[in-house]
């Protein structure tokens, strides 16, 4: 089986995309909690490591949280419903590793929050699957997806502005966080492949 369906031929329930995007909402409506969940880098430094995890899942307005859910929950559902198996490990495993580029590629960066490094990379991984996997899909649609990702990252890098999310004053946008949603997402996919060749 290579966990893009259950025992019984069935797509897979997506819960932990949809356990996420509940607690992202969660999060936001109880800003409580958020401070706790936030990416907050002294307080990762001096042992909170679960803020690797759970910055991802904070936003700073509700713009921000609508366009990151915008982005994740459907195309989430959709990786995790097809390809299972490589969806949660990416899911579980992308966050910190996110975290982490931000902790020693931004030094300055003291707050973060947002699923948008998450969902970006879940974008290119379900882009760069179902190109591998159905080649009868007009040949040009998966490479503009990701075509389309790396100007919006580039525009969004060379402006410091998000195209479509808005932010209070004093919050700016993390491109270098979308960069590494990116790379996770290249790694997972060059590990399926090496993964599947083996079988």
């Amino acid at each position: 089986m290579d966990g893009a369906t259950t025992v019984t031929g069935r797509p897979a329930f997506p819960w932990l995309t949809i356990l996420l995007t509940a607690v992202a909402g969660l999060a936001f409506a109880w800003p409580a909690a958020g401070g706790w969940l936030l990416y907050e880098r002294d307080g990762i430094l001096t042992g909170q490591a679960w803020r690797l995890w759970t910055g991802h899942l904070v936003h700073y307005t509700p713009s921000h949280l609508f366009w990151n859910v915008a982005v994740f929950l459907p195309t989430g559902v959709w990786l995790e419903r097809v390809f299972s198996r490589p969806a949660r490990w990416f899911l579980l495993l992308a966050a910190p590793a996110i975290s982490v580029v931000l902790l020693l590629g931004d030094t300055a960066l003291q707050h973060y929050g947002g699923l948008s490094g998450i969902a970006t990379g879940v974008l290119v991984l379900l882009a760069l699957l179902q190109w591998r996997r159905n080649p009868r899909d007009p040949a040009w649609f998966w490479p503009g997806v990701l075509a389309l990702i790396v100007v919006k990252a580039a525009v969004e890098s060379t402006a410091h502005q998000p195209l479509f999310a808005r932010f209070d004053p004093g919050v700016r946008p993390v491109p270098l966080a979308h960069l590494a949603g990116i790379g996770c997402a290249i790694a997972a996919f060059v590990f399926v492949r090496w993964r599947t060749g083996r079988k």
